[in-house]
C-alpha cells in the first residue's frame, strides 16, 4: 500500500493551480504553456522537490488492454511569480485540462464502492481522512490529507473471472473521508487516453 507522510502543501499548490484555469497564466493573461508531466518511479504523493517544486500525484488509468493500474507522476514547470499582484511571488503552475465542475464527496466510515470506472477525468484532493482505490491489476493506492490523485480509467474493460471494471473505492480508518473533486471537460470525440501519466499535455 502506498501512503503519504506530510503533503499538506501539495493540496494548496493544486488548488491554487486549478483556480488559475487551464491554459491561462496566473496573472490572467493567456499563452503560458501547461505544466510538464513526467513519470516518477515511486510515491508517495506530495512535493517531490521543493525548489523548483515538482508536485507528485497518484494516477489511476487504463492501458490499451483495458486493465486499470495506479502509479505516480510529477507535475513540473512551475513559474515563480505573483499569483495576484502586488502579492509577493510564489511558485504557480497550471495543470492541463479545462474544469467542468467542482464538488465534495464524503465516503462514510465503512464505505466500499462497487467496481466502476471514473465518470470522466477528475482530480481528487483528499481534505481529511483516508481512502483507497484498488485497480484491476490488484494494486492499491491509498491516500490521506493533502494528497492528490488523477482518475482517468474510463477506458477500463471487464477483467478476470469476476469481470471487474475500473476500480474499487474504500474508505480507510475510523473517520469519514472528505474529498474535493475537480472534474475536467472531456475532449469530444477523443478516445480515453492510455498514457500512464495523465492528464496529457496539450
Amino acid at each position: 500500500m502506498i501512503r503519504a507522510k506530510d503533503a499538506g502543501r501539495a493540496a494548496a499548490l493544486m488548488l491554487a493551480s486549478l483556480a488559475c484555469g487551464a491554459g491561462a497564466r496566473a496573472d490572467g493573461t493567456a499563452g503560458e504553456p501547461p505544466m510538464t508531466i513526467a513519470p516518477t518511479p515511486s510515491g508517495p504523493a506530495g512535493l517531490a522537490s521543493a525548489d523548483p517544486p515538482a508536485l507528485r500525484y497518484g494516477v489511476l488509468y487504463a492501458d490499451e488492454r483495458g486493465q486499470s493500474h495506479v502509479q505516480y507522476c510529477d507535475l513540473k514547470d512551475f513559474v515563480f511569480k505573483s499569483y495576484a499582484p502586488p502579492a509577493a511571488p510564489q511558485f504557480v503552475g497550471v495543470p492541463p485540462g479545462d474544469v467542468r465542475s467542482i464538488s465534495y464527496a464524503v465516503p462514510p466510515v465503512g464505505y466500499v464502492g462497487a467496481w466502476h470506472a471514473a465518470p470522466g477525468p477528475q482530480w481528487v484532493v483528499t481534505l481529511s481522512g483516508r481512502w483507497s482505490v484498488e485497480a484491476t491489476d490488484g494494486t492499491v493506492l491509498e491516500q490521506g490529507p493533502g494528497e492528490v490523485q488523477f482518475n482517468a480509467d474510463m477506458g477500463s474493460t471487464p477483467q478476470g473471472p469476476e469481470k471487474h471494471v475500473g476500480h474499487l473505492t474504500r474508505q480507510v480508518g475510523d473517520v469519514p473521508n472528505v474529498q474535493l473533486i475537480v472534474s475536467l471537460k472531456k475532449q469530444e470525440g477523443a478516445p480515453p487516453s492510455t498514457e500512464p501519466c495523465q492528464p496529457a499535455s496539450r
